[in-house]
């Protein structure tokens, strides 16, 4: 890795003199220069170094200076570097403009002035200057964009699995309480017994749904494509059908699936089987592993 604090400077040109001219241009104590004389060459160091100007020659051998252009700005790790073409012969405005279409930042003609090749350098390290600093900064603001998703990734799955707890919790608890109304049904008569069996199908109804909603909310947060790409994938999935899959993406044992539905362990068994069967799956393949993979 380079550590010089010197700015670098490569001078793109197949004639001798021209790069002495430049040299004589330039205040060599201020910059690292590199020095190639064909395009391929150019292309090579630049990879290399990562400079912070180039002087690139428009007519050279191997690679011309256009046919250079075009690979370096196809090249991620260099395709920002600013570009200074220079030219004895290419001195039209059609000439200036094809070299800024191919992603030239400056165009100069020979001779050269030395202080006017002086004055383009500088220029336009004071663009790579503001461009490094703008890279810098999105960099900063993308890793606290990342930090910040990775938080709330965090939070929401921690808020899922306290929903769970709780919903899991309450079903339970709602569980002991539907006992002991039944309990209580066999020793009233038939009306009081009616009455009972109403308030558990309203106790089973009211709080599953309302825990269900919780829980539904903070699932969406942490796979917010899943309900719609199950959805598009199998539209024929009953609502009973859709929960079971979201307790199977969470991994939830039988018991917990046991203790939110309230249903048996033979119903759960033949319910995965009906789902296996809607998803096109064998007896040998997983269930888990086929849900899990739906994002």
């Amino acid at each position: 890795m380079e550590t010089d604090s010197k700015y670098k400077i490569l001078l793109a040109d197949d004639e001798p003199q021209n790069i002495k001219n430049m040299f004589n241009a330039l205040n060599v104590d201020a910059y690292r220069i590199f020095v190639a004389s064909t395009g391929k060459l150019a292309v090579e160091l630049a990879i290399k170094h990562v400079p912070d100007a180039i002087i690139m020659d428009w007519d050279m051998p191997e690679m011309n200076g256009m046919e250079a252009i075009k690979i370096i700005r196809n090249t991620p790790e260099i395709k920002d570097i600013p570009i200074i073409v220079a030219t004895g012969k290419m001195i039209s405005m059609e000439n200036l403009r094809t070299a800024l279409e191919t992603g030239a930042n400056d165009y100069i003609r020979k001779p050269y002035d030395p202080i006017e090749i002086d004055a383009r350098v500088k220029s336009m390290i004071r663009l790579r200057e503001e461009q490094l600093k703008t890279i810098r900064l999105e960099t900063k603001i993308n890793q606290w964009k990342l930090e910040e998703a990775n938080r709330n990734i965090e939070l929401n799955n921690q808020a899922l699995v306290a929903s769970k707890i709780r919903l899991i919790y309450h079903n339970k608890n709602n569980e002991s309480l539907i006992e002991n109304l039944r309990n209580l049904s066999d020793s009233v008569g038939v009306k009081a017994k009616k009455k009972i069996f109403d308030i558990v199908s309203d106790l089973k109804s009211n709080t599953r749904s309302y825990n269900w909603t919780e829980f539904e909310n903070h699932f969406d947060k942490v796979h917010p494509a899943f309900f719609s790409n199950l959805h598009k994938r199998f539209p024929d999935l009953s609502s009973n059908e859709i929960e079971l899959c979201v307790f199977i993406k969470l991994t939830m044992t039988t018991k917990e699936i046991m203790a939110i539905t309230y249903k048996t362990d033979n119903t759960l068994k033949k319910a995965r089987q009906r789902l296996k069967k809607k998803f096109g799956l064998t007896t040998d393949e997983s269930l888990y592993s086929f849900i899990k993979e739906i994002n």
